[in-house]
This record gives C-alpha cells, sequence and structure tokens, in this order.
C-alpha cells in the first residue's frame, strides 16, 4: 500500500502504524525531494521538524582552526615555515678570506722583532738581502746544459736556496724524476761574505761538483758544473770580485765593490 503523509510531512504506512511513528518517536525522517535523512528539532510550538538538509560538513580539527585553510607544522623554534632558514657557519669562519657569518675575519698575527717578515704570499721567510733592499735581488743564475730542461735558465737569490722538482722549492727543475721532488740540493749566497756555497740535500742521488761527490759545504765558482741525476747545471754569478748589492749604493757610485 502507498504511504501517505502526515499534516507535518512525514511519510508512513498507515497499515503498520495508526499514527505518524516519526511524531511520537521524534526519529529521522526521510526527506523525499533530496533522498538524505536530516535530523528534527523542537519549534516553538514544542513541536519537531525537520532540519534542512545542508550542504556537507566538514570536521574541524581541535584546534578550532578552520579546515579550509591548510595548516603547515611550524618548526619548534617558532620561525614561519614560509622563511628558509639555514644554519650559519661559526664565528670567524671565511673563504678564501671572506666572512661568510657576517663577522670580520681575523686579522693576520705580524711575527714578533727580529724574527723575519712573513711573506703572505708566499709562505716564506724574507731574506736580509730582500728586507733591506725592499725587494730580494738576483745574486747568480743556474743554466741547464744537460737533461730534461736544457737550456733553462734559473735565478739564484740572496740566503739559502732549496733545489728540486716541486714547486715550493726556489729553484724547480721539471721533467727529471731522478731529482727529489724537495731539497735534492742546495746553493746559498752569503751577503755579508760575498760567496757561494754548495750544500747537499735531502735526495738519493749524489750531487757532483765538477764530478766530485758533494758531502760537505762546497765553495762555488764561476761556470763550475753541478751534476745530480739527468740534468747538468752551469753556475753563473753575478755578485763576486766585480760586483755585489750593498745596503746603501750611494757609497759607490755603480754599487760595485
Amino acid at each position: 500500500m502507498a504511504q501517505i503523509e502526515c499534516g507535518r510531512g512525514h511519510l508512513y504506512d498507515p497499515e503498520k502504524y495508526p499514527t505518524c511513528p516519526y511524531c511520537n518517536t521524534n526519529q529521522q525522517i526521510t526527506v523525499a525531494a533530496a533522498g538524505r535523512t536530516a535530523p528534527v528539532r523542537t519549534t516553538a510550538a514544542g513541536r519537531t521538524a525537520p532540519i534542512p538538509a545542508t550542504a556537507p560538513q566538514r570536521t574541524a580539527p581541535l584546534s578550532g582552526t578552520p579546515v579550509t585553510a591548510p595548516q603547515k607544522t611550524a618548526p619548534l623554534s617558532g620561525t614561519p615555515v614560509t622563511a628558509s632558514s639555514k644554519t650559519m657557519p661559526p664565528r670567524g669562519y671565511s673563504i678564501n678570506g671572506v666572512p661568510l657569518s657576517g663577522a670580520p675575519a681575523p686579522a693576520p698575527t705580524a711575527p714578533p722583532p727580529g724574527h723575519g717578515i712573513s711573506v703572505t704570499d708566499a709562505g716564506k721567510t724574507l731574506g736580509l738581502m730582500q728586507e733591506k733592499m725592499g725587494f730580494d735581488p738576483v745574486v747568480g743564475w743556474l743554466v741547464c746544459t744537460e737533461g730534461p730542461s736544457r737550456g733553462k735558465s734559473y735565478t739564484i737569490r740572496g740566503g739559502i736556496n732549496s733545489i728540486g722538482r716541486s714547486d715550493r722549492m726556489d729553484i724547480t727543475i721539471t721533467g727529471d724524476r731522478t731529482i727529489s721532488q724537495e731539497n735534492h740540493a742546495r746553493l746559498s749566497y752569503s751577503s755579508k761574505n760575498n760567496r757561494f756555497h754548495l750544500l747537499p740535500g735531502d735526495g738519493r742521488n749524489i750531487v757532483y761538483l765538477n764530478g766530485d761527490e758533494v758531502f760537505s759545504p762546497m765553495p762555488l765558482k764561476a761556470y763550475d758544473l753541478i751534476d745530480f741525476g739527468d740534468t747538468k747545471l752551469l753556475f753563473i754569478p753575478l755578485c763576486g770580485e766585480q760586483f755585489t748589492w750593498k745596503a746603501n749604493p750611494e757609497e759607490d757610485g755603480n754599487g760595485a765593490v
């Protein structure tokens, strides 16, 4: 049998229920127009009426924040998630002398008086002649007469000149692997006594001066032949009996002794 509608708009089967079951029990009713189940509410007159079916609702979080606004979890420090946070380097940290933390880079420490002047570019200590003259003057040369670097010349400066294949040496001889990387031999010039010496180094191969082994400092004179490995070097002095660098060149017109 077809359902009938009570005075309040409820549909029910009269064969099963003598009166509207919804009005007596306050149960939900079927809304035929929308096909949804809506709750009932009590009106001011004490009667129950269906609550209009509205748009589907969402459950809001317990914090009360609207569900329409997407939320992000902020870090514990309170920094907004929109701002990119990076870990700053320690104070004074720098790359190539440029400070990264905003603090000025520490100034280099000057050496104590009497302990030489630090050359920041080369990391070496100034020689006596360089300190007095403002530059490191040439005092002689070595010329390669045999070996892979034949025809190449090397400048000799005042003080101790280290010889080897490494770029850190004062005189770098490349191409001859029989020469040690560092301190294969050493050559000195004393501005005080105005003389040169050849000293043995730390290399495995023996250093020869004019064909003789060198195991202790040996004096050098013009056109002496230094032999080590596959390389032979001819010694050409600038300073000597005919010329020397003076601390005060005005004492002699041409700087000669």
